[in-house]
């Protein structure tokens, strides 16, 4: 293992930063992008939650992908400062330039513009980064592909129409501006920071921030290092430390080990690294997972989507995790490693409690796998929440049924979350539709069963009453569902 670096190098300004932990400043390893952009003079970027609810600090980052830059718009307020060791940094102030003393916006800036886009302004800058990402990567742009992409922007002043029309307006439009001269050189530039790079092995301020160039070394940190707390897309963590003023003393930060961030399909089945973001697994498992890639589509907002990963949505065992029902109903498998050997266990066995797994203090997860599902097999998934985006499930559900030619159910599975301690299953329900015809009457009845079945408690979400009554109803639709389709 060569000797580690104790400093992290990006692009912002369209000049390579070097910031180094160790010298005096006030800079810590779990400093926010936000924080860190605000004090270095980008005010554009705001401080509206400090949680990833409302995009107000939404930056894009640029990173390279064959050859090539990628652009993706991220909560920065949701990333520590080593998380964006080997990336491009762009803010609203990077857009926009003088030219023969005239300010020159850039097309999206301009559109915003043109359509009286902005009222107060203070949610503007965030909303700017995440449709100058749209317009990178898309260039047919529909309402509906916008709404998609702002669903993690708020706009209090309730501006959006101006604001999608704008944007609309430049579906096939050329794609030329500023950044386009200089995407070579930070390619480049970006390209020779990653080859030169080795671990990043950071202690100051009381904390101890690991980043491993490899997985052989995560591995190696990991045994040595058991209770530092393992971040990818830390879009958890972030907020116990910057919302909730949680100190943790050592991270141990994946989030570069492209080793993990694999996408294979293989003899029946599909295996994800466990670095994938979850918008990338929702490209992944469109066509054959469709109830896990309903369920990705109202999963925290783009910019969320971004950072967050399957992996550490099943390493928190959340009882409120969107994805774990429909993991579970899809028999997902965790692969686990330590530096000696790989092991995999069933998903639905792995958790073993409230927010705890059977991951050892010597293990990472390193990629789970989702059989492909049979023919005659019909998988839905649910989620209750005050809100269709950026919001946590009230209750939330997945399942599964498979019937003969006579609609009498062979195979039933009913997970949910948001009813116990973990994702649980009725398996009451479950006993008593089994070998019965699929009708009305009986996913009505089994929908009783279901409310006796769990004991969930009251929160700010719900009481308990309410979430036995969603998780019966919930049945009932799955019922409904499938008679449109049978």
């Amino acid at each position: 293992m060569s000797k580690p670096e104790n400093s992290i190098r990006f692009i912002l300004d369209d000049r390579v930063i070097s910031l180094d932990f160790t010298d005096g400043g006030d800079i810590r390893p779990d400093t926010s992008l936000l924080h860190y952009l605000r004090i270095t003079g980008h005010k554009s970027v705001k401080e509206g939650c400090g949680e990833g609810d409302c995009g107000a600090c939404t930056v894009v980052i640029a990173k390279v992908k064959d050859a090539k830059l990628t652009y993706q718009a991220i909560n920065s307020c949701l990333v520590f400062l080593p998380m964006i060791h080997g990336c491009q940094v762009i803010t609203t102030e990077n857009l926009s330039y003088m030219q023969d003393g005239k300010l020159q916006l850039h097309p999206v800036q301009q559109a915003l513009v043109d359509h009286h886009g902005s009222q107060c302004g203070y949610c503007t800058p965030g909303i700017v980064m995440s449709l100058f990402a749209l317009w990178k990567n898309h260039s047919h742009i529909t309402p509906s592909l916008v709404k998609k992409r702002l669903a993690g922007n708020l706009c209090r002043c309730t501006g959006y129409q101006p604001i999608i029309d704008a944007i609309v307006d430049q579906s096939g439009k050329a794609r030329h501006d500023l950044l386009n001269d200089s995407a070579e050189k930070i390619a480049d530039e970006l390209d020779a920071i990653h080859k030169e790079s080795g671990d990043i092995h950071i202690s100051a301020k009381d904390i101890l921030y690991i980043k491993p160039a490899s997985l052989r070394n995560a591995l190696i940190m990991r045994e040595k290092h058991p209770d530092a707390i393992v971040i990818s897309g830390a879009s958890d963590i972030a907020v116990a430390v910057n919302k909730n003023k949680q100190h943790i003393n050592a991270y141990l930060d994946i989030s570069s080990l492209n080793e993990l961030k694999s996408i294979r399909s293989n003899e029946g089945h599909l295996s994800l690294g466990s670095c994938v973001s979850i918008e990338d697994m929702g490209e992944a498992v469109k066509d054959d997972f469709p109830a896990l890639f309903e369920m990705i589509t109202v999963f925290g907002s783009h910019q969320i989507r971004n950072l967050a990963t399957a992996g550490g949505n099943i390493a928190s065992a959340s009882p409120i995790g969107d994805l774990l029902p429909v993991l579970m109903v899809y028999e997902c498998e965790v692969e686990l490693q330590d530096r000696e050997r790989k092991r995999a266990l069933p998903l639905e066995q792995f958790i073993s409690g409230y927010h705890s797994t059977l991951m050892r203090e010597d293990e990472l997860i390193t990629a789970f796998a989702l059989p492909y599902a049979g023919k005659n097999v019909i998988i839905r998934s649910y989620k209750v929440s005050k809100r269709k985006d950026v919001d946590i499930s009230t209750v939330s559900a997945a399942f599964l049924l498979s019937m003969d030619k006579d609609e009498m159910i062979e195979k039933v599975k009913l997970f949910f979350g948001g009813m116990a301690a973990t994702t649980v299953r009725a398996g009451e329900a479950e006993k008593y539709l089994t070998g019965k015809k699929w009708t009305e009457e009986l996913a009505v009845q089994a929908s009783l069963i279901i409310r006796d079945e769990f004991k969930p408690i009251s929160d700010a979400r719900s009481s308990d009453e309410n979430r036995k009554i969603i998780a019966g109803n919930l049945l009932i639709r799955f019922w409904e569902d499938t008679a449109k389709t049978s």
